[in-house]
This record gives structure tokens, C-alpha cells and sequence, in this order.
């Protein structure tokens, strides 16, 4: 008996590769779920699989007796004897009466045989192999809970270092990435200062930042400058939009121009007036393609902001109707995505999934006064690689925006004092 293992997206599929791969004989022993690659290879967000462990016979039956293909369970835990007997009826299922009863077995023979024509399986040999397998197996799984409750142990022990897991977790790093970056941080700062709290959060702090791109705020160059900004519906597009209007029309002292191609809220698009006409900015509203290519080839203006209308991450439909009105830009275009900052992590991750097919350039965290942690954004934003330009503190134009800053963005993830960012 040979052992062999077997990676797949799941349980299903790793079966059907077991099949394809060494036949019907073949026998699924135990699978686990793991992770691989992830951030510095740490499996910090790295992509998961199933890995299944299969039995695979020295030598394969005789092709008139795989007329039905037999699988054979084995669980980590399972006992030796279980095992040997679910083998034992299964191959007197496999095997004629005639070809059983030919070769009858002493009540005094040690190793139990179940022969015919061209094959032999050994039950003893069978039975010492997966013994050690299971000792072997038995043995991880005893490793990983020790190495498991050592580090609950060090957290639930340590003042320090539970306080800074405990403010992970909250951010909706989920257990596992919270230990690995605790880990990070004890490896760091050294068994010395392993209780010192200010040490070891500031330590955290730092490892936070490393983690964070951002990409300071808009800047109109020599071209002309388009920036589209998409998201779902309700997260504060709209707003956002008219408070960096406000930023390079009144402050940097730029040509701003507005267009809405949110011909789905009317509310939304009615607003948006509103505020051109307080900041004197012109705004077009746009119904095809055709005509918001003409007005962004007509208009000279230093910066164009263009408000999308929000919809679904699940309608995928508008989401590429919406890159078609990208693709028709042939100046310099920025696409920002934006999210709020009290939205699900697992919500998050679908809006960051769906949208990536515009291929966006960066991020806008939105209402951030209206949650105490901001960490379900930018751990998701690190998952995907996109930086943060910019997060916005309330409703009120143009005051409550701020460039993106990777120490501010910690400090609002974990800092008691987090109001004096806001």
C-alpha cells in the first residue's frame, strides 16, 4: 500500500481527482481543510483547500472484479479493528462465493488472506500500516492543539498581549489571523518586554502601519483628470463626491466639473445639483455612453468627478455597465471604490470581489464616525491590495473628509482616543 495526498477547492473535487488520478481502488483515508500562500507566507489571507490523504493498492484487482467501484472511509480515530472489518465485508462484496470458498482459512492461521485471481490483500500488513498512519496523524492533530492552547494560554495569561488580541478580534480579524499577527508582535518586541503594554502596542501600531498603502489625495497633472467613483448603494458616494469638489474648486483653487450618470436616484442626482449650484461648479447629468464621452472630451476642466449610481455587488450586469462608461475614457482616469466603514467584513469582501472587475485604483472609507472599528475594511482592502486614499467623518461638506494616513487609520482601529482623528 502506497500513501499519497490530494489538493483540491473541496472535498468534491478532491474525490473526483482521487478517481481520475489512481482508479477506483483507491481509498480516501482522512482530509483537513488548510491554507496556503497569504500574506508574507504566514497564511494570513491565504486561499484555502482541502487536502485529502488516499490508500492507494500496490497492485490493482483484476479488471473483471471492478465491475462497481468500492470506497472505504477511514477516519482519524477510527479503531484499527472497525477498519479491518468494514475491508473485510467490502471485499466479500467485491469477490464470487466460488472463488471465497475455494480456498478456505484455518481457525489457527494468524494473517487473514482474501485471495483471487491475480490479487492479494494482506490484512495484517494492512492492519500495521494503518496503525502507524494513525499514530502518525494522531500525532499532528496532538501538536497543532498544543501549539493551539499555548498560544491561548500566552494570551489569557499575558494582560498585555490579550488586550491587543481582544482589539483584533473586535476589528473582525478573525482568531486565527489575530494570532498570527500577535505572534508577529511577540516575536517582535522579545521575551524582555513581553508584559510591558506600551511596548507591545506600540509594536502592534507599527506592524499595523507596514500593512496599510495609501495614496495621498487626488492630483490633477498636465492631462485632464477623470476620477469615477462606484460602490454600492447608501454609502455616501454622493457626499464624497461634493466634499473634494468643494477641496479643489474653493481650496486648490482648480476647475472642477461634475457629472452624474445616477439616472437611478433621483434624490441622489438632485443633491448633487444642489451643491454645484452652492460651490458653482457645472454638472451634466448623462444617459449613454456616447454623450458622457462627448461632454469629458468638451469640458476643460482640471479635474472631473463622475457619480455613478450605486447598485447591488450581486448585479453584476450593471456593475459591466458601468466599466463601459469606464472604457470610454481615453484621458487620465482614477476609479475609487467606496465603502462604509459599518459594513459586515464578509459583505466587504463580495462588494470587493464584484467590483475589482472595473479594476478600481483605490479605496474611500465612509462614515467612519458611525463605527467604533474600522479594522473589517482594511483588512479586506490588504486581502486585495488596494490602497486608501481617503475617509470621511460625517455629513458635513466640505469639513469632513481626510486624506488617508496609515498611522491615523491604526489609530482609529485600536486607539482609546480615537476622537481626536475623527
Amino acid at each position: 500500500m502506497k500513501y499519497a495526498k490530494i489538493k483540491a477547492a473541496n472535498y468534491n473535487e478532491a474525490i473526483s481527482k482521487l478517481r481520475t488520478q489512481y482508479g477506483n481502488d483507491a481509498i480516501p483515508i482522512s482530509h483537513k481543510n488548510i491554507k496556503e500562500g497569504g500574506l508574507l507566507n504566514s497564511r494570513l489571507f491565504g486561499k484555502e483547500f482541502v487536502e485529502l490523504t488516499v490508500g492507494i493498492p500496490d497492485r490493482k484487482p483484476a479488471s473483471k472484479l471492478q465491475a462497481e467501484p468500492k470506497r472505504v472511509d477511514y477516519i482519524v480515530g477510527e479503531s484499527t479493528e472497525d477498519f479491518l472489518n468494514s475491508i473485510k465485508k467490502t471485499s466479500a462484496m467485491s469477490i464470487p462465493r466460488s472463488s471465497i470458498m475455494s480456498e478456505p482459512v484455518s481457525s489457527s492461521q494468524k494473517d487473514f488472506s482474501i485471495q483471487n485471481d491475480n490479487s492479494n490483500i494482506n490484512i495484517s500488513t494492512l492492519e500495521k500500516e494503518f496503525a502507524e498512519l494513525k499514530e502518525s496523524l494522531n500525532k499532528l492533530i496532538s501538536e497543532q492543539s498544543r501549539t493551539g492552547e499555548k498560544r491561548s494560554k500566552l494570551f489569557s495569561e499575558n494582560t498585555a498581549m490579550q488586550k491587543c488580541y481582544e482589539l483584533l478580534r473586535r476589528n473582525d480579524y478573525n482568531a486565527e489571523e489575530s494570532e498570527v499577527i500577535m505572534e508577529e508582535v511577540k516575536n517582535t518586541v522579545g521575551r524582555e518586554d513581553s508584559r510591558d503594554e506600551y511596548k507591545i502596542e506600540k509594536t502592534l501600531k507599527e506592524l499595523l502601519q507596514s500593512k496599510i498603502i495609501t495614496t495621498g489625495p487626488i492630483k490633477a497633472g498636465n492631462k485632464k483628470k477623470i476620477v469615477m467613483f462606484i460602490g454600492t448603494t447608501g454609502v455616501g458616494k454622493t457626499t464624497t463626491i461634493a466634499k473634494l469638489g468643494a477641496l479643489h474648486a474653493l481650496r486648490e483653487g482648480q476647475k472642477v466639473v461634475f457629472i452624474t450618470i445616477d439616472n437611478y436616484r433621483i434624490a441622489a442626482t438632485e443633491q448633487l445639483k444642489k451643491y454645484a449650484e452652492i460651490m458653482r461648479i457645472p454638472i451634466f447629468a448623462v444617459n449613454d455612453q456616447k454623450e458622457f464621452k462627448a461632454i469629458v472630451a468638451k469640458e476643460k476642466a482640471d479635474i472631473i468627478l463622475v457619480d455613478t449610481s450605486g447598485r447591488s455587488h450581486r448585479n453584476q450586469m450593471k456593475i459591466a455597465e458601468m466599466k463601459t462608461f469606464a472604457d470610454t475614457v481615453n484621458y487620465d482616469l482614477e476609479k475609487i471604490l467606496c465603502v462604509s466603514a459599518n459594513t459586515k467584513k464578509n459583505d466587504l469582501n463580495d462588494v470587493f470581489k464584484s467590483f475589482d472587475e472595473l479594476d478600481f485604483d483605490s479605496v474611500i472609507i465612509t462614515k467612519v464616525d458611525e463605527t467604533t472599528y474600522i479594522g473589517n475594511v482594511i483588512g479586506i482592502a490588504e486581502k486585495y491590495h488596494k490602497p486608501i486614499s481617503y475617509y470621511t467623518t460625517g455629513q458635513e461638506v466640505p469639513n469632513d473628509i481626510e486624506i488617508a494616513e496609515s498611522n491615523k487609520l491604526v489609530e482609529l482601529m485600536i486607539s482609546e482616543n480615537r476622537e481626536k482623528f475623527l
